[in-house]
């Protein structure tokens, strides 16, 4: 009789330590939130100069062509088709119109109905702001689906270093809102329309 308790025992502890085992293991495996649903692959800062269009009017006076300052996203999303994705942009600077106070410019850029593959997300700053101002130091992007963040990148190992400062919005430009709309269209997905104010 007391072997068979003992036995019992045994068994029963060994049972439990496979149990812990097991769900300290699964815990210890445990991916990244969003990571069934995107990845960013890379984040780089690019020069572009304003593209320039060929018309037939006779009017058509051709500028200089200045450096626009642009952050680029490459990314890659699992599902066949995501509803919508927000891609939130930080750009930091050191405004040398202003004693170098720091500046960071935020932007907001949702995409919708994109399908499973690679795309790309862009950002940009008019020449105008850095003549004025000077150049991006640090730039990050937050992607969120259903308003849960999934994905992050950032060019300073600090994390979420761009909550230390208070955003200015309305800076940033996404690239409907410049003379890029209309370069490489089909390798962009489609920017959901901001809302109508009433």
């Amino acid at each position: 009789m007391t072997h068979r308790i003992r036995s019992t025992r045994v068994l029963g502890w060994v049972v439990c330590t496979a149990l812990g085992l097991s769900v300290a293991g699964a815990f210890g495996q445990a991916v990244a939130p969003g990571a069934d649903i995107i990845r960013i692959r890379k984040m780089t800062p690019a020069k572009e100069k304003t593209p320039i269009y060929q018309t037939s009017m006779r009017t058509q006076r051709s500028g200089r062509a200045p450096d626009w300052w642009r952050a680029v996203v490459e990314f890659e999303t699992a599902p066949d088709w995501v509803d919508e994705l927000e891609f939130t942009f930080y750009a930091y600077l050191e405004d040398q119109s202003a004693r170098n106070a720091p500046v960071m410019f935020r932007g907001v850029v949702t995409y919708v109905n994109i399908p499973k593959g690679r795309h790309n997300a862009d950002i940009f700053l008019h020449p105008n702001v850095i003549d004025r101002m000077g150049v991006i130091k640090q730039m990050a992007v937050v992607v969120k689906h259903q308003g849960m963040v999934v994905a992050t990148e950032s060019s300073a190992q600090k994390p979420n270093w761009w909550e230390q400062f208070p955003p200015v919005n309305g800076v940033l430009l996404n690239r409907a809102q410049t003379p890029f709309a209309l370069i490489d269209y089909d390798a962009y997905n489609v920017i959901k329309p901001a809302a109508v104010a009433r």
